[in-house]
């Protein structure tokens, strides 16, 4: 797979991510956000084996929430 697809997966990802999952009441939520995060880790991950790791950095820093 292309390295630009891995970057637009990850972006794709961090879009959809609820970034707030820790702090809900229903446990579907907090499971369902814990995954994707997980996700996100790997694909992190794989991002700098590839030699992408600050520009997987940048996406995260854009995506994530200043509170969390």
């Amino acid at each position: 797979m292309r390295e630009e697809v891995h970057l637009e997966l990850l972006e794709q990802m961090l879009k959809t991510h609820d970034w707030f999952y820790h702090f809900s009441d229903d446990h579907r939520y907090y499971i369902k956000g814990r995954d994707s995060a997980q996700r996100i880790r790997v694909m992190m991950e794989r991002l700098e084996e590839l030699g992408l790791k600050t520009e997987a950095n940048e996406l995260y820093t854009n995506y994530r929430p200043e509170d969390i």
